[in-house]
């Protein structure tokens, strides 16, 4: 799977990508400016992006790429969970294709999700009927 991981170059990232793609074989392409992400997005069409919202190329980026395709498929790291307005993941639900995981979750548990993202609910959502 071609994926797009919007975020800043660290050593955890480095080491989570190299597994990444020796594991499960997806090509992953980390990019850390939200006007590249958007430029590799359009030229190289990812079925997946990822997103470290916490920083400023990851937030600016996936809105972005976002607003370009609203359903791309996206999954979204953050340090805590924030979406707590049940109002905000019925809107995002709705309209996207975007799974919320927590940045210090187990690869494993990020490798799960890509690999099953249509059956795997958002970890954030606090959906009310």
């Amino acid at each position: 799977m071609n994926i797009l991981y919007i975020d800043n170059p660290s050593i955890q990232n480095s080491i989570r990508i190299a597994l990444m793609q020796q594991i499960a074989g997806h090509k992953v392409c980390l990019i850390d400016d939200a006007l590249s992400a958007v430029e590799y997005f359009l030229s190289e069409s990812p079925q997946l992006v990822i997103a470290d919202t916490s920083v400023v190329c990851g937030a600016e980026g996936l809105k972005q790429i976002l607003a370009i395709d609203p359903s791309q498929k996206s999954i979204v790291l953050s340090d805590s969970i924030d979406c707590s307005d049940s109002k905000v993941c019925v809107d995002c639900l709705s309209k996207h294709e975007k799974k919320g995981m927590l940045k210090k979750a187990a690869l494993h548990d990020l490798l799960y999700l890509i690999d099953n993202f249509s059956e795997t609910p958002c970890k954030f959502a606090t959906m009310e009927d």
